[in-house]
């Protein structure tokens, strides 16, 4: 019944556009694969026989991110090696195959793997550690070069369009032909000098074939980040093989997606710091290509510059970006290669003149200043149409002390429906309260999430406290009502939440970073570092039981390690306080 409820819950939330995208893509799924008609074979018709390919823009552009990424090139070269030797690795999984030469079909190796991991070798995902690993055409061996060849052309064979039922969710789904356009238009571009005047041909015949399909296939019905992936992919293709049409297409949804998808705050409104650096990444490339063939775009750029400032805003004393909702390490650009890819491609970072302590609009906020510093985030649950990639921790707080982050978010194990990813999006598992066993929000599936929350922030910088409150009240769940103040002073922070409960127990929890140990001590919690000694000083009032439990952390997909969490149990309607302090008395 819940499931259900989520489900008519969510579908109610979507915009029009939306609704008819999915009505679309279900009915081209299914209808087009049992009808006499032969649609590759019409693809294959549209596509030229030898395309023209302008190489320059995305060899320059391509020369922007691997200086980007120049720390991580040894890296990038030992995967592009597994690749070759016939391993992939995605999420943290890898799977062998014969060769080297059979890595997009093989059912039977890839029968096991998440769609998540078959959407990333579907998108010729091994491509891209090629391209940003080697910066000289010459680089590649010939046993490479051919390797590369026969990936491709197993692909062309055994993968024509809309052979069977699903296939706009399978090898055809939208976001990995997107994949498959950036990483052989790039893989042209910076080795095509060492190819054979087939292959290269081959290549284009195929991204033209991609593109043309992409341009169909638009995910209107998905939205956020998969439609801003779509436009510039369609950016790319139509500056890669000189397509207008293409390029307008692509222009349009990524000026379209730059008024509706961002806050004022120039953050992504899928609220994912992961996603956010895709996405910035992605503008960051649009505004680098078109600018070099002539046709700047003002909104593109525009966005670039303020996802890019967001970046900045959002930055840790780490450097790394925090994992709030869907996020983990090592999907995106690092949260530095996405600021240093901005400033090679002509963007400011916004490194200066801007304040760092609030993001009004996407509801994060600094509380503190150089490396001790808390973040809060103080936000609407989710977009209502846009709820993937939303977990339920309002008021969450993280914590970093001297650089490092001692109290965190979770992170992402996987996206696959379990109990590992209905463990990673609940209240439970964030720096929250939790009344009840039950959520903010109904939560089904992989990514159906429905409830809000109407939340009010008041957030003053001058004596640094943030006030969050909001309410509860749904179907099959308990209504209540929760304010949390927080204010910081000199070292210390003072959580307080007053939640009007209906006679529910009340739990709060706060999750210690792997790296530390959290010890009671007496009526305080210590948390200490691997040498014992103290780096923060837990001191709740108010509540009856305090206990030290064990809890995941998924920092990346497919990983996963035990980490401490402070547990405090209530079941009163009085005030909960928690003060942090920066050392231990």
């Amino acid at each position: 019944m819940t499931d259900h409820l989520t489900l008519l819950g969510t579908a109610m939330n979507k915009r029009p556009e939306q609704l008819l995208g999915v009505c679309k893509r279900s009915l081209k799924g299914k209808l087009l694969p049992r009808l006499p008609v032969n649609v590759d074979r019409r693809y294959e018709r549209r596509t030229p026989e030898n395309p023209t390919a302008v190489v320059e823009p995305i060899r320059e552009n391509t020369a922007e991110l691997q200086r980007s990424t120049a720390s991580r090139r040894e890296t990038f070269r030992e995967r592009a090696n597994d690749a070759a030797d016939g391993t992939l690795t995605f999420l943290n999984e890898s799977v062998e195959f014969p060769d080297g030469d059979r890595v997009s079909l093989s059912p039977e190796r890839l029968e096991e793997q998440s769609l998540h991991w078959k959407l990333k070798c579907w998108g010729f995902e091994h491509l891209k550690p090629v391209w940003l690993g080697y910066t000289d055409p010459k680089a590649l061996s010939g046993d490479q070069r051919r390797i590369h060849r026969r990936w491709l052309d197993e692909w062309i064979n055994a993968h024509p369009i809309a052979a069977e039922p699903g296939y706009l969710r399978r090898e055809w789904m939208p976001h990995a032909v997107c994949l498959r356009i950036w990483n052989w238009s790039r893989y042209d571009a910076t080795f095509g000098e060492g190819l054979s005047p087939d292959f290269r041909r081959d290549i284009r015949r195929f991204v033209y074939k991609n593109a043309a399909f992409l341009s169909d296939n638009v995910e209107y019905g998905v939205g956020g980040n998969h439609l801003i992936e779509n436009g510039a992919a369609l950016v790319i293709a139509g500056v890669y093989l000189d397509e207008d049409r293409w390029r307008r297409q692509g222009r349009q949804i990524l000026e379209r997606a730059a008024s509706n998808q961002f806050f004022d705050d120039g953050g992504h409104v899928e609220r994912s710091p992961m996603y956010h650096a895709i996405v910035c990444q992605r503008y960051l490339s649009a505004h680098s290509l078109l600018s070099t063939v002539g046709e700047p775009s003002g909104e593109i750029s525009r966005c670039a510059l303020e996802s890019a400032r967001f970046l900045q805003r959002l930055r840790p004393p780490d450097d790394r970006i925090p994992l709030l909702n869907d996020s983990v390490f090592g999907e995106a650009l690092a949260l530095t290669e996405c600021l240093a890819y901005a400033r090679a491609v002509g963007v400011s970072d916004g490194s200066s003149g801007t304040e760092i302590g609030r993001m009004d609009g996407s509801g994060f906020y600094w509380l503190g200043g150089g490396d001790d510093r808390m973040l809060v985030a103080a936000h609407e649950i989710t977009v209502p149409h846009l709820p993937a990639h939303a977990h339920a921790h309002p008021g969450h707080v993280c914590l970093w002390i001297d650089g490092q982050r001692v109290l965190t978010d979770t992170g992402v194990y996987e996206y696959a429906a379990g109990p590992r990813r209905q463990h990673a999006r609940s209240a439970r598992s964030h720096n929250t309260v939790q009344v009840g066993r039950t959520e903010p929000a109904r939560m089904a599936s992989s990514f159906w999430l429905w409830g809000r929350l109407g939340p009010t922030v008041s957030f003053a910088e001058t004596d640094g406290t943030l006030e969050f409150s909001y309410s509860v009240d749904g179907i099959g769940r308990p209504t209540y009502r929760h304010d949390r103040k927080i204010t910081h002073e000199s070292r210390v922070w003072t959580v307080g939440d007053r939640v009007d409960s209906n006679g529910k127990p009340v739990t709060s929890r706060l999750h210690v970073h792997p790296a530390f140990d959290a010890r009671m001590a007496n009526d305080r919690v210590r948390i200490e570092d691997t040498q014992a000694e103290p780096v923060l000083s837990v001191a709740p009032s108010g509540h009856e039981r305090v206990s030290v439990e064990t809890a995941p952390y998924y920092p990346e997909y497919g990983r996963e390690r035990p980490r401490d969490v402070i547990v405090l149990r209530h079941s009163q309607s009085e005030p909960l306080w928690v003060q942090f302090e920066s050392s231990t008395e």
